[in-house]
């Protein structure tokens, strides 16, 4: 019976499978047909829904897809079940490089005059009088200054109003009788 069951545990551990999902990374989308090979060279497909089941315990899986990036997939660092792959466009595949020797450049532009690079420009006076510059003069020595007094005589007529309530509030509190 012992045999039988240490035999079920072992051909179970052979078949352990883990279930991956692979997505676009920029549409968020399950990737179809996507072609993955395992270190112990089985090779699937992705499902219609993105998902694929691989051995539980593999070293490398290599996800290929003509319109994504090829990624390779260490078994280690795959901690849970999703696996992102970006698409092909967003990829460069070479950058070169082209440049000259500066050095020599460098050495002939000590010897020329230097030349500013942009010349500043002209400072534009508009010709004829100033007009948002005569209101606001205007303003401030007509109107102005009467909106302000008048504020000020707002804000001190409220402040004795407040007094006026206090005092009558207190002269209420005198009035009433104390009752013992």
């Amino acid at each position: 019976m012992c045999f039988i069951i240490f035999i079920m545990l072992c051909c179970a551990k052979v078949s352990a499978q883990r279930s991956l999902v692979v997505i676009n990374a920029e549409t968020k989308l399950p990737m179809r047909d996507v072609l993955v090979r395992v270190d112990n060279g089985e090779e699937k497909r992705t499902a219609w829904d993105g998902r694929i089941a691989v051995p539980d315990s593999f070293s490398r899986a290599d996800f290929c897809h003509p319109r994504l990036q090829r990624r390779y997939v260490l078994g280690s660092e795959l901690k849970n079940d999703t696996v992102y792959l970006l698409p092909q466009m967003n990829v460069i595949d070479e950058v070169v490089v082209i440049g000259h020797d500066r050095s020599k450049e460098h050495i002939s532009n000590i010897l020329r005059p230097t030349t500013p690079k942009e010349a500043p420009l002209p400072q534009v006076i508009p010709s004829g009088p100033n007009v948002l510059a005569m209101l606001g003069w205007v303003f401030d020595h007509t109107i102005g200054p009467k909106l302000e007094a008048r504020h000020k005589r707002k804000k001190a007529l409220k402040k004795i109003r407040a007094q006026e309530a206090e005092y009558e509030r207190m002269w209420e509190l005198m009035e009433s009788p104390h009752q013992n």
